[in-house]
């Protein structure tokens, strides 16, 4: 059993909330609060392809503190269960990454006892899971070669050390500038007086990218960290040593049995200066203690804003996991009123004018389905900031861009211009306090304009800024244009033309809007009604055949099977392409019953609930109920693929709580599945402002089926509510039953 920490009322295995409401719907808290931190596991997802960090942090920080593991240079991230030994505990990193070469994992610190190698490589220490804790805002382990107790806390800017060493006359902690997952450009180190340390490190982000587009000025992908570290006792020498490309400090220590030596380490993206002052204003004056109570108070406020009842400890444990991760990032990069950005390809400071500096949004293709949707209700204060960052990026660099960074340059990475469904999803689920404006000229900029960039021909969604000219001219994007992505590239855009259609009427451009709606139907250019899915298809029109629907060529990621449900701006007009509701619902029977279904990619993410649009609603609640129990565990191996930038995680959430958002951005509807929790209790739009309670007594395992729906009262016929619903506060009640019911009338026609 999962001991509660001290706050929580526990009853019986039942997590008792007690709240009081006021009758203007206004909610106000028992006294304490419950202490949900105490359900989060910070290493599920961390076995396997989930890439989570596991290290502690605050709510959207700057600092991830976290363990590097013995992978190989250019790996996806640093933390990975299966291996075995520890390379150092570093300051930047990334949620749950795809691909490789990602060059985080900066600014490292390893304790070493003994001689200190040359290679610090052959420096890393084992470690055994046994003797390793991870918990919010708190990670600790034992370094069994040096028979060290590392402990690591955090806060927004700054990173905070407590090693308990053996007694020993050679005892170090080593400052490894080299180590990252990219590529070290150089670095600087010097002591300051007796017990400080400073410097910084230069690396490349993303090694292929800044190949790639090695024209660009300076390069794109490239970063320069500064840091400032203070020890808790004077240091006997440091020493400094070349290391690859970079380089490295000894800072040593004689030490007696049990002595704690503690290292406090600001990180900047200015200057070494504001390093300093980051350090003073985040990390002194308060005890190691008092900073991981203070981050894990943090985060359980943000947790509480979503508060279930349920009596099963380990599907407490995967939601306020996945909640926790889907909160990570983006990245708040603003430091003392200003921040450093790089989206001109030069980089400047930038005063900050009321708006934080949101990046490390690797990559919107994946967080616009579930990650932000999430923010707007669980964070929203924070998202005009995000929007602005975005509307930044266009300011700064020409292009809004699709996978911000805190790096020069622009990362382009994946495909679409999905950046532009986060913008309309916010704007017209009433986030103001951002340029709207500004923000749709970007959008229509990069929905009719491309940037000139080397694969152009050939492989035209790679490195990408806009939009194929291509696809502009002719309604889809053809075989030569991209051999690789044309027929999933099409989809997307078409789905991203929805979105500007949404955000132009919104901000009353209606010739714009009805130009974006009539060019969201390109979808049709690449459906093959022979076969009933989408295609690739050449300039002059014609299919690229032979077509196999489990062929990978032509789609992201992904094949036919997996891209063709991508219409969320018109999923009706799909439904009667593929011959009405009957064939719909069987095309989808036939997408899972075949195993086509992946639930470790995003492009799958929002099919599970398309049963609600044709009337088979049961066929939504009994597949989402089956993927959270077959996909999902409360073990290391607990994600079915990355968590990017807490997407899968977030789709978790989403799915418990019995809703998804299927269309951000062209629509604000969510689809009504099965909740796995007898009750939910969300505080919507900021602190606990409204309150809406999700009810579904007896949901369990065998009684996922919704029999009966009410809202405040009133039936609900239909799968879905809409946004202002859930915003106007009030409660949904769902009866549940064993068996399928007709519950769920058909959203199409």
């Amino acid at each position: 059993m999962k001991p509660p920490r001290s706050g929580n009322a526990w009853l019986g295995g039942w997590l008792v909330l007690t709240l009081v409401t006021g009758c203007d719907n206004t909610p106000v808290t028992a006294d304490p609060p419950p202490d949900l931190t105490a359900w989060v596991d910070p290493l599920i997802g961390s076995l396997g392809p989930g890439n989570v960090v596991p290290g502690p942090c605050v709510p959207h920080g700057m600092v991830k503190l976290s363990p590097d593991t013995n992978a190989r240079q250019g790996s996806i991230d640093a933390y990975e269960w299966a291996n075995d030994r520890i390379e150092g505990f570093s300051h930047t990193h990334l949620e749950g990454p795809g691909g490789g070469g990602n060059g985080y994992s900066q600014i490292s610190v390893l304790p070493v006892v003994g001689d200190v190698p040359a290679n610090l490589k052959e420096a890393a220490s084992l470690f055994s899971h046994d003797q390793e804790i991870a918990q919010v805002g708190y990670y600790a382990v034992t370094l069994l070669d040096y028979g060290v107790r590392a402990e690591l806390t955090a806060t927004r800017r700054t990173g905070v050390h407590r090693y308990t060493f053996p007694q020993s006359d050679q005892s170090h902690l080593v400052f490894d500038l080299e180590q990252n997952r990219g590529m070290s450009l150089g670095g600087f180190v010097e002591a300051v007086g007796e017990d400080g340390l400073q410097g910084w490190g230069r690396y490349q982000v993303n090694p292929l990218i800044g190949l790639t587009l090695s024209e660009t000025n300076p390069g794109t992908g490239e970063a320069q960290v500064y840091f400032a570290a203070r020890f808790s006792r004077p240091f006997d020498s440091v020493t400094t040593r070349p290391q690859g490309d970079s380089v490295a400090a000894v800072v040593a220590f004689s030490t007696r049995r049990d002595e704690e030596i503690e290292v406090r380490v600001g990180i900047s993206y200015i200057d070494m200066e504001q390093a300093w002052a980051n350090l003073e204003a985040e990390a002194m004056g308060r005890s190691f203690d008092e900073v991981a109570e203070a981050a894990r108070s943090e985060w359980n406020g943000l947790l509480a804003r979503v508060r279930v009842t349920g009596t099963d400890e380990a599907e407490l444990t995967r939601f306020y996991t996945a909640l926790y991760h889907s909160l990570m990032v983006p990245a708040d990069y603003t430091e003392d009123g200003r921040f450093f950005c790089g989206a001109d390809g030069q980089g400047r400071v930038i005063a900050d004018a009321g708006h934080r500096y949101f990046t490390d949004n690797w990559a919107i293709w994946d967080t616009v389905r579930s990650t932000h949707p999430l923010a707007i209700l669980v964070h929203p204060e924070v998202v005009p900031d995000m929007m602005q960052s975005l509307v930044l990026s266009y300011q700064e660099g020409g292009w809004m861009q699709k996978s911000p960074w805190n790096a020069l340059g622009d990362a382009r990475v994946m495909t679409g211009n999905f950046q532009f469904c986060v913008v309309a999803d916010a704007y017209r689920k009433g986030i103001r306090g951002f340029d709207a404006q500004t923000a749709f000229e970007a959008m229509r900029k990069g929905s009719m304009e491309e940037s000139d960039h080397p694969l152009s021909e050939g492989l035209c969604g790679y490195f990408n800024q806009g939009t194929p000219p291509d696809y502009v001219r002719l309604g889809w994007v053809p075989d030569e244009c991209d051999i690789d992505q044309s027929a999933s590239m099409t989809l997307e855009h078409a789905y991203n033309d929805g979105c500007v259609a949404a955000m132009a009427q919104a901000l009353g451009h209606e010739d714009d809007a009805a130009f974006f709606r009539q060019r969201a139907q390109n979808y049709r250019n690449v459906f093959n009604p022979e076969h009933g899915m989408m295609q690739r298809k050449r300039r002059n029109g014609t299919w690229v055949e032979p077509f196999d629907p489990t062929e990978m060529r032509g789609f992201t990621e992904a094949d036919s099977w997996k891209y063709t449900w991508t219409v969320q701006q018109d999923l009706c007009g799909l439904v009667e392409l593929m011959g009405g509701n009957a064939a719909f619902e069987g095309k989808l029977d036939e997408l899972f019953a075949g195993g086509h279904f992946d639930m470790g990619n995003e492009p799958d993410f929002h099919v599970p609930f398309l049963y609600d649009w044709v009337g088979a609603a049961h066929k939504t609640q009994a597949r989402v109920r089956q993927l959270m129990r077959d996909e999902f565990s409360d073990g290391p191996g607990g994600l079915p693929g990355n968590d990017d930038a807490g997407a899968t995680s977030a789709w978790y959430v989403f799915s418990a709580l019995g809703l998804y958002p299927v269309s951000p951005g062209v629509d604000e509807w969510y689809a009504i599945a099965s909740p796995v929790f007898e009750e939910a209790v969300l505080y919507l739009g900021g602190p606990q402002r409204v309150r809406f309670t999700i009810r579904a007594p007896g949901a369990s395992p065998d009684h996922p089926y919704v029999q009966s729906a009410r809202l405040n009262g009133r039936s609900l016929a239909s799968p879905r509510i809409h946004h202002d619903e859930l915003m106007a506060g009030g409660t949904l009640d769902l009866t549940m039953g064993a068996q399928p019911s007709d519950w769920g009338t058909s959203i199409c026609p």
